[in-house]
C-alpha cells in the first residue's frame, strides 16, 4: 500500500535564521489575550508574520499566559511557543488556538499555518470544567487546537494537558499537514478528552510521535455528517465548519505512526469511523504501543475499525472503508484490533498482546479482501 503524503516540513533549527518574531512582551497594557492579539496584528502589518510567546510573561512576572479567548492564527503565519505555558483563564469558553478564517463571516479558508513548540511548551485547558454540560456536548469551543479548511499546516512540539474536550481537531478541508511530537496529559476529569481528531473532508496528513495520557481515543479519524444539520443552525456541533454533506467529505491519505499512549478513560488508542456515505481509504496505522499498566483501565481495543453507532443518515456500507493497513500494535487491552464496521481490501498484521491480552483480532462486521497476518478473514 503506497500513500503519497505531502507535508509541510519545518526545520526548527532554521528558525534562528529568520527575522525576529514579534513578542507579546512588547506590549505592556491589556490582558494577555489583548497583548498576544496586538503581537499578531503587528507581525502581519510589518510583514514578519511570526509571533513568539516566551516563557516569561513580563507583565505578570510569571511563566504563565492566561487567555480568555482563542489565539487566532492567520494564513502564512508561524506561532512559536517557546518554553511557555498558555492556559485558559477560569471560566473561558473558547478554544486555545484556532485559525483566523473561522472568525470571518462567511468563514474563510487559510493556508501555511505553523504552530511550533520549543522546549517545554504547554497548552492547558485549565483545572476545572468551563462548560455545562462538560465535554463535547457543548460543541466546538471545547476543542483545544482547532483548524478548519487549512491547506499546508504544521502542529508540532508541545504538551497539551486537561483540555476541555478534544485536544486537537482538524476538519472540513484540512490537508497537506503534519501533527507531530505532541504529548498529552489528561486524566479524564472532563469527558471526551481525545488526543488528535481528523474529521470529514481531510486528507494527506501525517500524524506521528504521539505520547502520553488521554481521556478518550488517542487518535481518531471520524467521517460523520448530517443532511439535517442546516435546519438546526443554533446547535453547537464539534465541527465549526458544519457537519452538513458536501462533495468533498472523504477522509484519505492519512498516516498514523509511532503512537505510545495510555487511555485513562479506557476507550481506544486508534479509532477509524465512517458513516453517512463518507469514504475512508488509504490509511496507514503502524507502531502503536499501549503504555497503560497495573491499575490503569484496559482499553476496549487498541485499534477500533468502524462501529454501529454515530450515524445520522445511514450506516457505512461495504466498499466505503478500504485500503487500510494496520501493522505492529502492542496492547494489554481487551482486544487488539476490532472490526465493527464493513471493511474491504485491507491488511492487519503483527498485533501483539501482553499482560493477559490474548484476543488479538475480533471481527463483528462484513469484510472482503481483508487479511490478518496473511490469512483471509
Amino acid at each position: 500500500m503506497k500513500i503519497a503524503i505531502r507535508t509541510l516540513v519545518v526545520v526548527l533549527s532554521a528558525w534562528g535564521s529568520a527575522r525576529a518574531a514579534v513578542s507579546p512582551n512588547a506590549f505592556e497594557t491589556g490582558s494577555d489575550s489583548d497583548r498576544i492579539e496586538a503581537a499578531v496584528a503587528r507581525a502581519v502589518e510589518s510583514g514578519e508574520r511570526s509571533v513568539e510567546i516566551p516563557r516569561l510573561n513580563a507583565r505578570r512576572g510569571q511563566p504563565l499566559w492566561l487567555i480568555e479567548r482563542a489565539i487566532l492564527v492567520p494564513s502564512d503565519f508561524t506561532l512559536v511557543l517557546r518554553d511557555c505555558r498558555i492556559q485558559l483563564a477560569p471560566g473561558t469558553q473558547d478554544n486555545l488556538i484556532r485559525n483566523a478564517g473561522t472568525a470571518q463571516k462567511p468563514m474563510a479558508s487559510d493556508r501555511n499555518i505553523r504552530i511550533l513548540g520549543i522546549g517545554n511548551a504547554v497548552l492547558s485547558g485549565g483545572t476545572e470544567a468551563h462548560f455545562n454540560p462538560p465535554g463535547d456536548k457543548s460543541g466546538w469551543p471545547t476543542i483545544g487546537v482547532l483548524l478548519c479548511n487549512v491547506k499546508h499546516f504544521t502542529i508540532n512540539g508541545f504538551m497539551m494537558e486537561e483540555t476541555q474536550a478534544w485536544a486537537i481537531s482538524v476538519e472540513n478541508g484540512c490537508a497537506y499537514g503534519r501533527i507531530s511530537n505532541i504529548a498529552f496529559n489528561s486524566s479524564n476529569k472532563m469527558p471526551n478528552q481525545d488526543g488528535v481528531d481528523v474529521r470529514k473532508g481531510c486528507h494527506d496528513i501525517l500524524i506521528e510521535n504521539i505520547t502520553g495520557a488521554v481521556g478518550d481515543d488517542a487518535v481518531a479519524l471520524t467521517g460523520l455528517r448530517n443532511d439535517k444539520a442546516k435546519a438546526n443552525p443554533g446547535v453547537r456541533r464539534m465541527q465549526i465548519g458544519g457537519n452538513h454533506p458536501t462533495d468533498h467529505d472523504d477522509i484519505y491519505n492519512i498516516t498514523i505512526r509511532n503512537v505510545q499512549a495510555t487511555c485513562t478513560g479506557g476507550h481506544g488508542i486508534i479509532r477509524l469511523l465512517n458513516h453517512d456515505g463518507i469514504r475512508m481509504y488509504n490509511i496507514i496505522v503502524r507502531d502503536v504501543i499501549d503504555t497503560s499498566s497495573g491499575s490503569d483501565p484496559r482499553v476496549q481495543a487498541a485499534v477500533r475499525i468502524g462501529d454501529t453507532n454515530y450515524s445520522s443518515m445511514r450506516r457505512s456500507e461495504l466498499g466505503e472503508m478500504f485500503n487500510i493497513s494496520v501493522d505492529t500494535v502492542m496492547t494489554r487491552g481487551r482486544v487488539g484490533v476490532t472490526i465493527r464496521g464493513p471493511l474491504k481490501d485491507s491488511r492487519i498484521e503483527n498485533i501483539m498482546g501482553f499482560d493477559g491480552c490474548t484476543n488479538l483480532m475480533q471481527k463483528a462486521a462484513a469484510t472482503q479482501g481483508v487479511t490478518f497476518d496473511g490469512r483471509a478473514l
